[in-house]
């Protein structure tokens, strides 16, 4: 093959993936205090049915689309992963998320503990 096209294959190539890799590879990362709200059962803001694995996040804070899906993390230990969607809103004046009783133990705690500090990203 010529030298002068084999160049601009592997030229156009290599633009081609950069140009793929620079987008959507940053993930939005929301922190602040997370807890727990029993929604399971009602009606959410998006008007979906909450499940035990939806969650609320804070109203003109942070607007994710409804169904987007969150990895939250806990701070303090244990370094806990879950993963929960957003189908809801709420005023939260002292948390960036809520989430259900049995996702909240899931990160670790009781809910009796009531608030954890952590972080979600999407």
């Amino acid at each position: 093959m010529n030298k002068k096209l084999i160049t601009t294959i592997v030229t156009v190539a290599s633009l081609f993936l950069a140009f793929s890799f620079s987008h959507g590879a940053s993930a939005k990362k929301v922190s602040g205090n997370i807890t727990w709200y029993n929604g399971v059962g009602k009606k959410g803001a998006d008007g979906k049915k909450l499940g035990h694995w939806d969650a609320a996040t804070k109203m003109g804070f942070d607007v994710p689309k409804k169904g987007t899906k969150l990895r939250v993390t806990t701070k303090a230990k244990p370094h806990k992963v879950i993963t929960v969607y957003k189908y809801d809103v709420g005023r939260m004046p002292n948390a960036v998320l809520d989430v259900s009783p049995k996702a909240f133990k899931a990160l670790g705690y009781k809910t009796s503990k009531g608030v954890v500090k952590g972080h979600y990203t999407y």
